[in-house]
């Protein structure tokens, strides 16, 4: 379980070989909501530069808005909102529900 301070993302990065990269995205999205093949935000973090400007890439080839969030250390923040997600849902939100931002 994600605990504070802490991401399965950062336990993915420890265990990864050298020199690998991990972006963390799509875990704030239900797979049905993202099957409807409608616009949405994806929320992405990792520390590499270009790792993020390749997972960006394939966020926008799937009609997505990319939204950056910072480095890795934010992996936890995107973790305990796929966690609050649930918990929306469960407690009559539904799980038709998907969040983004706006910027108007």
């Amino acid at each position: 379980m994600t605990t504070t301070g802490n991401s399965a993302a950062h336990e993915i990065a420890a265990a990864a070989p050298e020199g690998a990269h991990v972006v963390k995205a799509l875990n704030s999205i239900f797979g049905h909501v993202l099957a409807q093949d409608k616009p949405l935000d994806a929320f992405l973090a990792g520390d590499s530069a270009e790792a993020k400007a390749r997972v960006v890439a394939f966020l926008e080839s799937l009609d997505m808005r990319p939204l950056d969030a910072g480095g890795l250390q934010m992996a936890s923040v995107l973790e305990w909102t796929g966690i609050l997600l649930m918990g929306l849902a469960g407690h009559g939100a539904g799980f038709d529900l998907a969040l983004g931002a706006d910027f108007h």
